[in-house]
């Protein structure tokens, strides 16, 4: 007996065609559409509020989550009923940018004690030479801990 459950004189059975793909129905296609018009919304939503202040950061935090989970959902959609190169390219890079986004909002809400200190510093500084010191203390606070 071989691994495979064979005698060693048994030729094996022949490989299986795999079946055709049927194209997409105009409700898949519709569907599709619909999946990115709400992805491409939750990412223009999570751009436009990126630049909130705590505590309102979670907004877009949250945003951005939503528009991970339905950015992957789209694109599988898209894959599956493959509704074209430009559509896959656009729900492609909305989902980079949205993980990117959601990553770095992530960090700032992780590190909420220093984001807030850097606000601060930043909202009260009047030179760039002020700023670059907010920078400065907000990186130096970062990695000593």
């Amino acid at each position: 007996m071989n691994n495979d459950g064979r005698a060693p004189d048994q030729t094996p059975p022949p490989l299986q065609q795999a079946p055709k793909k049927t194209p997409a129905t105009d409700e898949q296609k519709q569907s599709t559409r619909g999946y990115l018009r709400v992805f491409g919304a939750l990412v223009v939503a999570l751009l436009l509020t990126s630049g909130l202040a705590l505590p309102w950061k979670v907004v877009p935090l949250v945003l951005g989550v939503a528009a991970v989970v339905v950015g992957i959902m789209t694109l599988v959609k898209v894959l599956r009923f493959s509704t074209g190169p430009v559509q896959m390219f656009v729900t492609s890079l909305g989902l980079v940018a949205s993980v990117v986004m959601t990553l770095g909002l992530g960090l700032a809400v992780a590190t909420w004690d220093s984001t807030e200190k850097l606000e601060n510093c930043m909202r009260n500084a009047l030179t760039m030479e002020a700023k670059d010191q907010c920078q400065s203390e907000f990186s130096n606070g970062l990695f000593q801990r």
